[in-house]
Protein backbone atom coordinates (compact mmCIF):
# COMPACT_ATOMS: atom_id res chain seq x y z
CA UNK A 1 0.00 0.00 0.00
CA UNK A 2 1.27 3.46 -0.88
CA UNK A 3 2.00 5.38 2.31
CA UNK A 4 -0.15 8.33 1.23
CA UNK A 5 -3.14 5.98 0.86
CA UNK A 6 -2.67 4.57 4.34
CA UNK A 7 -2.24 8.09 5.74
CA UNK A 8 -5.52 9.15 4.09
CA UNK A 9 -7.41 6.17 5.52
CA UNK A 10 -6.07 6.72 9.03
CA UNK A 11 -6.82 10.44 8.84
CA UNK A 12 -10.44 9.74 7.91
CA UNK A 13 -10.83 7.17 10.69
CA UNK A 14 -9.38 9.67 13.16
CA UNK A 15 -12.04 12.22 12.29
CA UNK A 16 -15.27 10.19 12.29
CA UNK A 17 -17.37 8.83 15.16
CA UNK A 18 -16.45 5.26 16.07
CA UNK A 19 -13.32 5.64 13.94
CA UNK A 20 -11.18 3.83 16.51
CA UNK A 21 -13.59 0.90 16.54
CA UNK A 22 -13.52 0.72 12.76
CA UNK A 23 -9.73 0.84 12.87
CA UNK A 24 -9.68 -2.06 15.33
CA UNK A 25 -12.04 -4.03 13.06
CA UNK A 26 -9.81 -3.37 10.05
CA UNK A 27 -6.78 -4.51 12.03
CA UNK A 28 -8.57 -7.73 12.94
CA UNK A 29 -9.68 -8.36 9.35
CA UNK A 30 -6.13 -7.77 8.08
CA UNK A 31 -4.68 -9.95 10.83
CA UNK A 32 -2.17 -7.25 11.75
CA UNK A 33 -3.07 -7.39 15.45
CA UNK A 34 -2.91 -11.17 15.77
CA UNK A 35 -0.77 -12.58 18.58
CA UNK A 36 2.89 -12.90 17.65
CA UNK A 37 4.47 -14.49 20.72
CA UNK A 38 7.86 -15.11 19.12
CA UNK A 39 8.30 -11.47 18.15
CA UNK A 40 6.77 -9.94 21.25
CA UNK A 41 8.49 -12.23 23.74
CA UNK A 42 11.76 -11.23 22.07
CA UNK A 43 10.91 -7.59 22.72
CA UNK A 44 10.18 -8.12 26.41
CA UNK A 45 13.35 -10.22 26.71
CA UNK A 46 15.23 -7.15 25.45
CA UNK A 47 13.69 -5.00 28.18
CA UNK A 48 14.37 -7.60 30.87
CA UNK A 49 17.91 -7.90 29.55
CA UNK A 50 18.41 -4.15 29.84
CA UNK A 51 17.32 -4.33 33.48
CA UNK A 52 19.75 -7.17 34.08
CA UNK A 53 22.52 -5.29 32.28
CA UNK A 54 21.95 -2.42 34.72
CA UNK A 55 22.71 -4.84 37.55
CA UNK A 56 19.15 -5.29 38.77
CA UNK A 57 16.69 -8.19 38.97
CA UNK A 58 13.07 -8.33 37.82
CA UNK A 59 12.30 -10.79 40.63
CA UNK A 60 9.93 -9.18 43.10
CA UNK A 61 9.88 -5.89 41.21
CA UNK A 62 6.93 -3.54 40.71
CA UNK A 63 6.57 -2.63 37.03
CA UNK A 64 4.69 0.18 35.31
CA UNK A 65 4.15 -0.20 31.55
CA UNK A 66 3.37 2.76 29.29
CA UNK A 67 1.17 1.65 26.38
CA UNK A 68 -0.61 -1.68 26.85
CA UNK A 69 -1.72 -2.25 23.27
CA UNK A 70 -3.85 -5.23 22.23
CA UNK A 71 -1.88 -8.01 23.86
CA UNK A 72 -0.35 -8.10 27.36
CA UNK A 73 3.00 -9.58 26.34
CA UNK A 74 5.06 -7.20 28.48
CA UNK A 75 2.98 -7.86 31.63
CA UNK A 76 3.06 -11.60 30.87
CA UNK A 77 6.82 -11.57 30.43
CA UNK A 78 7.36 -9.56 33.62
CA UNK A 79 5.05 -11.89 35.55
CA UNK A 80 6.85 -14.97 34.26
CA UNK A 81 10.13 -13.32 35.27
CA UNK A 82 8.90 -13.03 38.86
CA UNK A 83 7.49 -9.50 39.08
CA UNK A 84 5.48 -8.78 42.21
CA UNK A 85 3.05 -6.45 40.41
CA UNK A 86 2.57 -4.96 36.95
CA UNK A 87 0.50 -1.86 36.22
CA UNK A 88 -0.13 -1.30 32.51
CA UNK A 89 -1.71 1.90 31.18
CA UNK A 90 -3.01 2.93 27.76
CA UNK A 91 -4.99 5.90 26.45
CA UNK A 92 -6.85 3.55 24.09
CA UNK A 93 -8.81 0.54 25.41
CA UNK A 94 -7.53 -1.82 22.70
CA UNK A 95 -7.15 -4.84 24.98
CA UNK A 96 -10.10 -7.18 25.54
CA UNK A 97 -10.65 -10.45 27.36
CA UNK A 98 -10.51 -12.20 23.99
CA UNK A 99 -7.27 -10.57 22.83
CA UNK A 100 -5.57 -11.14 26.18
CA UNK A 101 -6.64 -14.78 26.32
CA UNK A 102 -5.46 -15.35 22.73
CA UNK A 103 -2.10 -13.81 23.56
CA UNK A 104 -1.56 -15.91 26.67
CA UNK A 105 -2.75 -19.13 25.03
CA UNK A 106 -0.51 -18.59 22.01
CA UNK A 107 2.46 -18.09 24.34
CA UNK A 108 2.43 -21.60 25.82
CA UNK A 109 4.53 -23.14 23.05
CA UNK A 110 7.13 -20.38 23.47
CA UNK A 111 7.72 -20.66 27.22
CA UNK A 112 10.89 -22.74 26.96
CA UNK A 113 12.41 -20.36 24.41
CA UNK A 114 11.42 -17.36 26.53
CA UNK A 115 12.90 -18.88 29.69
CA UNK A 116 16.19 -19.66 27.94
CA UNK A 117 16.46 -16.22 26.35
CA UNK A 118 15.63 -14.46 29.63
CA UNK A 119 17.95 -16.67 31.68
CA UNK A 120 15.09 -18.09 33.77
CA UNK A 121 14.38 -21.56 35.10
CA UNK A 122 12.01 -23.26 32.66
CA UNK A 123 10.09 -25.20 35.32
CA UNK A 124 9.52 -22.01 37.34
CA UNK A 125 8.28 -20.17 34.26
CA UNK A 126 5.95 -23.07 33.37
CA UNK A 127 4.61 -23.17 36.91
CA UNK A 128 3.80 -19.47 36.87
CA UNK A 129 2.11 -19.87 33.49
CA UNK A 130 -0.11 -22.68 34.81
CA UNK A 131 -1.30 -20.38 37.61
CA UNK A 132 -2.87 -17.97 35.12
CA UNK A 133 -6.66 -18.19 35.16
CA UNK A 134 -7.45 -18.59 31.47
CA UNK A 135 -11.03 -19.53 32.36
CA UNK A 136 -11.68 -16.09 33.89
CA UNK A 137 -14.81 -14.43 32.53
CA UNK A 138 -13.58 -10.87 32.94
CA UNK A 139 -10.40 -9.21 31.70
CA UNK A 140 -9.45 -7.79 35.09
CA UNK A 141 -9.75 -11.23 36.69
CA UNK A 142 -7.59 -12.84 34.03
CA UNK A 143 -4.92 -10.16 34.35
CA UNK A 144 -5.06 -10.23 38.14
CA UNK A 145 -4.08 -13.92 38.03
CA UNK A 146 -0.78 -12.78 36.52
CA UNK A 147 -0.41 -9.91 39.00
CA UNK A 148 -1.40 -7.28 36.45
CA UNK A 149 -3.65 -4.21 36.74
CA UNK A 150 -4.90 -2.69 33.49
CA UNK A 151 -5.86 0.99 33.32
CA UNK A 152 -7.53 2.24 30.15
CA UNK A 153 -8.16 4.96 29.42
CA UNK A 154 -5.22 5.85 31.62
CA UNK A 155 -2.86 8.79 31.93
CA UNK A 156 0.81 7.95 32.43
CA UNK A 157 1.53 11.61 33.16
CA UNK A 158 -0.81 11.58 36.17
CA UNK A 159 -0.73 8.07 37.57
CA UNK A 160 -2.08 8.73 41.05
CA UNK A 161 0.61 6.40 42.40
CA UNK A 162 2.63 7.21 45.49
CA UNK A 163 6.06 8.74 45.06
CA UNK A 164 8.90 6.23 45.05
CA UNK A 165 6.54 3.26 44.71
CA UNK A 166 7.71 1.63 41.45
CA UNK A 167 10.92 -0.25 40.57
CA UNK A 168 10.78 -0.26 36.77
CA UNK A 169 8.96 1.76 34.10
CA UNK A 170 8.99 0.16 30.66
CA UNK A 171 7.60 0.53 27.15
CA UNK A 172 8.00 -1.07 23.74
CA UNK A 173 7.27 0.75 20.46
CA UNK A 174 5.30 3.48 22.24
CA UNK A 175 7.31 6.64 22.97
CA UNK A 176 7.46 7.73 19.32
CA UNK A 177 3.66 8.07 19.35
CA UNK A 178 3.55 10.55 22.24
CA UNK A 179 3.69 14.34 21.65
CA UNK A 180 6.84 15.90 23.08
CA UNK A 181 5.09 17.98 25.81
CA UNK A 182 3.17 14.89 26.97
CA UNK A 183 6.32 12.75 26.88
CA UNK A 184 8.05 15.33 29.08
CA UNK A 185 5.17 15.18 31.56
CA UNK A 186 5.20 11.36 31.52
CA UNK A 187 8.96 11.29 32.09
CA UNK A 188 8.69 13.73 35.00
CA UNK A 189 5.92 11.60 36.52
CA UNK A 190 8.04 8.50 35.99
CA UNK A 191 10.88 10.14 37.89
CA UNK A 192 8.49 10.93 40.75
CA UNK A 193 7.01 7.43 41.15
CA UNK A 194 10.25 5.51 40.68
CA UNK A 195 12.17 4.47 43.76
CA UNK A 196 15.72 5.81 44.07
CA UNK A 197 17.78 3.53 41.87
CA UNK A 198 14.69 2.61 39.84
CA UNK A 199 14.98 2.20 36.08
CA UNK A 200 13.31 3.88 33.09
CA UNK A 201 13.61 1.27 30.31
CA UNK A 202 12.41 1.73 26.73
CA UNK A 203 12.76 0.50 23.18
CA UNK A 204 11.15 2.53 20.41
CA UNK A 205 11.19 3.41 16.72
CA UNK A 206 11.95 7.05 15.77
CA UNK A 207 11.79 6.28 12.03
CA UNK A 208 8.91 6.84 9.61
CA UNK A 209 6.53 3.91 10.16
CA UNK A 210 5.02 4.25 6.71
CA UNK A 211 8.22 2.71 5.36
CA UNK A 212 7.04 -0.61 6.82
CA UNK A 213 4.14 -0.64 4.34
CA UNK A 214 5.65 1.12 1.34
CA UNK A 215 9.06 -0.08 0.14
CA UNK A 216 9.40 2.94 -2.14
CA UNK A 217 10.25 5.16 0.85
CA UNK A 218 12.77 4.92 3.67
CA UNK A 219 12.40 5.52 7.40
CA UNK A 220 13.75 9.05 6.75
CA UNK A 221 10.79 9.90 4.48
CA UNK A 222 8.97 12.19 6.91
CA UNK A 223 12.05 14.35 7.49
CA UNK A 224 11.38 16.26 4.26
CA UNK A 225 8.16 17.78 5.68
CA UNK A 226 7.66 20.72 7.99
CA UNK A 227 5.56 20.22 11.12
CA UNK A 228 2.66 21.97 9.44
CA UNK A 229 2.88 19.94 6.22
CA UNK A 230 3.23 16.64 8.10
CA UNK A 231 -0.07 17.12 9.94
CA UNK A 232 -1.80 15.96 6.76
CA UNK A 233 -0.13 12.57 7.10
CA UNK A 234 0.86 12.06 10.73
CA UNK A 235 -1.98 13.05 13.02
CA UNK A 236 -4.64 11.06 14.89
CA UNK A 237 -4.26 7.29 14.57
CA UNK A 238 -1.10 7.79 12.51
CA UNK A 239 0.57 10.15 14.98
CA UNK A 240 4.37 10.11 15.20
CA UNK A 241 6.26 12.82 17.08
CA UNK A 242 9.28 12.63 14.69
CA UNK A 243 11.63 13.30 17.61
CA UNK A 244 15.23 12.29 16.98
CA UNK A 245 17.19 10.13 19.43
CA UNK A 246 19.10 13.13 20.79
CA UNK A 247 15.79 14.83 21.61
CA UNK A 248 14.53 11.80 23.52
CA UNK A 249 17.82 11.74 25.42
CA UNK A 250 17.44 15.40 26.32
CA UNK A 251 13.91 14.87 27.67
CA UNK A 252 15.10 11.97 29.83
CA UNK A 253 18.15 13.88 31.05
CA UNK A 254 16.24 17.05 31.91
CA UNK A 255 13.78 15.01 33.99
CA UNK A 256 16.71 13.93 36.15
CA UNK A 257 17.58 10.47 34.83
CA UNK A 258 21.15 9.24 34.72
CA UNK A 259 21.81 7.46 31.43
CA UNK A 260 23.04 3.87 31.80
CA UNK A 261 22.38 2.76 28.22
CA UNK A 262 21.69 4.68 25.02
CA UNK A 263 21.92 2.73 21.80
CA UNK A 264 20.51 3.52 18.41
CA UNK A 265 20.20 1.52 15.22
CA UNK A 266 20.94 3.27 11.95
CA UNK A 267 18.86 2.31 8.90
CA UNK A 268 21.34 2.01 5.99
CA UNK A 269 18.67 2.80 3.41
CA UNK A 270 17.69 6.00 5.23
CA UNK A 271 21.35 6.95 5.59
CA UNK A 272 21.94 6.48 1.87
CA UNK A 273 18.84 8.51 0.98
CA UNK A 274 20.09 11.35 3.15
CA UNK A 275 23.69 11.14 1.93
CA UNK A 276 22.55 11.14 -1.70
CA UNK A 277 20.08 13.95 -1.01
CA UNK A 278 17.32 11.84 -2.58
CA UNK A 279 14.95 13.83 -0.39
CA UNK A 280 15.21 17.49 0.56
CA UNK A 281 15.66 17.66 4.31
CA UNK A 282 13.32 20.16 5.92
CA UNK A 283 14.95 23.06 7.73
CA UNK A 284 13.57 21.80 11.06
CA UNK A 285 15.96 18.85 10.92
CA UNK A 286 19.11 20.54 9.62
CA UNK A 287 20.69 20.69 13.10
CA UNK A 288 20.82 16.92 13.60
CA UNK A 289 23.68 14.56 12.72
CA UNK A 290 23.33 12.08 9.89
CA UNK A 291 23.20 9.15 12.33
CA UNK A 292 20.51 10.88 14.39
CA UNK A 293 18.41 11.47 11.29
CA UNK A 294 18.83 7.92 9.94
CA UNK A 295 18.18 6.15 13.26
CA UNK A 296 15.20 3.79 13.13
CA UNK A 297 15.48 2.27 16.60
CA UNK A 298 16.62 3.32 20.04
CA UNK A 299 17.13 1.51 23.33
CA UNK A 300 17.37 3.49 26.56
CA UNK A 301 17.91 2.73 30.23
CA UNK A 302 17.93 5.60 32.69
CA UNK A 303 18.24 5.42 36.46
CA UNK A 304 16.72 7.66 39.10
CA UNK A 305 19.72 8.63 41.20
CA UNK A 306 20.01 7.32 44.73
CA UNK A 307 20.97 9.46 47.70
CA UNK A 308 24.58 8.58 46.86
CA UNK A 309 26.05 10.56 44.00
CA UNK A 310 26.05 8.67 40.71
CA UNK A 311 28.66 9.14 38.00
CA UNK A 312 26.55 10.01 34.97
CA UNK A 313 29.49 9.30 32.72
CA UNK A 314 29.48 5.56 33.51
CA UNK A 315 27.12 4.66 30.72
CA UNK A 316 27.10 2.40 27.71
CA UNK A 317 26.29 4.23 24.50
CA UNK A 318 26.61 3.15 20.92
CA UNK A 319 25.23 2.92 17.43
CA UNK A 320 24.38 -0.31 15.65
CA UNK A 321 23.66 -0.62 11.92
CA UNK A 322 21.18 -3.22 10.69
CA UNK A 323 19.89 -3.95 7.22
CA UNK A 324 16.32 -4.80 8.21
CA UNK A 325 13.39 -2.60 9.06
CA UNK A 326 11.35 -3.22 12.24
Amino acid sequence: MKWQTKAFILRQLSQIPLGKRLYLLMQKMAGSNRPQPGRDFARIVELLGMIKEAGQSSQGGIFFEIGSGWHPYAPLGCYLAGAEKIITVDVNPWMSLKSARECITASEDHLAQFAEAAGLDESTVSGRYRDIDLAALKLDKLLASMRTEYQSPGDASRTGLDSQSVDFIISSNVLEHIPAPVLKAITEEAFRILKPGGLYVHRFNPGDHYANDDNSVSTANFLQYSSTAWKKYGEGLAYHNRLRCSEFSKIFREAGFVSLLEKKRVDPQARQVLENKSITLNDEFEKFSLEDLAADYMWYTGMKPTAISVDSQSNAMGDVAFSQKS
